[in-house]
């Protein structure tokens, strides 16, 4: 059986219908607050998409750019002087246009790569710094860029400097996957500082990490010098 309905419920306005028309006024009274939220929230959300879009293209162009600078430096015909300095200066455009990108990471370290091949210790050092300070901790490029730092100060014969960057190098969780030549480095370092002790230590060391037949003759050689 139906539940009836007493005259108080028939006479009492639809509530649903009190509310929208209090919206209706609210909404009248202020359109002005009203259409500028709108039009504020309209304007963030298309600065999200236009960020987001932004990032996807900064991303997927860099990448292309890279490639591009390592195909031009491998194209026959150029002087190897010439393909070297064409391949900084794309690093160096690459890093400038850029910066946060996973290519720039890159583009820094073989960077710092080419700089040393041309001798040029100073540029290369800063080079590698600029990747140390930009590449996530867990690269494998990080111990071989500390390891390559070493190398641009043990050529300056900046020695102290070196043996802090090739120890730096040890300190790295990938460190274990070059630890042979990270002693190498040390024992060459204290060999030109002419600490013998040492530089037989290290060797040991080195000789004990590698299974490369050349890399083994090399280091028992060297031991036996010593």
């Amino acid at each position: 059986m139906a539940k009836k309905i007493d005259k108080k419920e028939l006479n009492e306005p639809d509530r649903l219908q009190l509310l929208f028309l209090k919206a209706r006024t609210f909404a009248a009274t202020h359109k002005k607050w009203i259409y500028a939220g709108v039009g504020g929230l309209v304007l963030i959300l298309a600065l999200i998409s236009g960020w987001h879009l932004y990032g996807l293209n900064y991303e997927n162009n860099a990448p292309k750019v890279l490639s591009k600078i390592f195909e031009n430096a491998r194209k026959e015909g150029a002087a190897p002087g010439d393909q070297e300095e064409a391949a900084i200066e794309g690093y160096r455009e690459l890093i400038a246009q850029y910066p946060r990108s996973e290519a720039a990471v890159i583009a820094r370290y073989r960077l710092g790569g080419l700089y040393f091949h041309r001798r040029q210790f100073d540029e290369a050092i800063a080079a590698y710094r600029d990747f140390l300070n930009a590449s996530p901790a867990g690269s494998d490029l990080v111990a071989l860029a500390h390891n390559a730092l070493g190398v641009c100060h043990e050529a300056k014969q900046d020695f102290t400097y070196a043996l802090e960057s090739f120890e730096n190098a040890m300190k790295k969780d990938t460190s274990s996957s070059f630890e042979a030549l990270n002693y190498t480095s040390i024992a060459r370092v204290y060999e030109a500082m002419k600490d013998t002790g040492k530089a037989v230590e290290f060797y040991k060391k080195a000789l004990g990490k590698t299974t490369d037949p050349l890399t083994t003759l090399y280091l028992k050689r060297k031991i036996s010098l010593l």
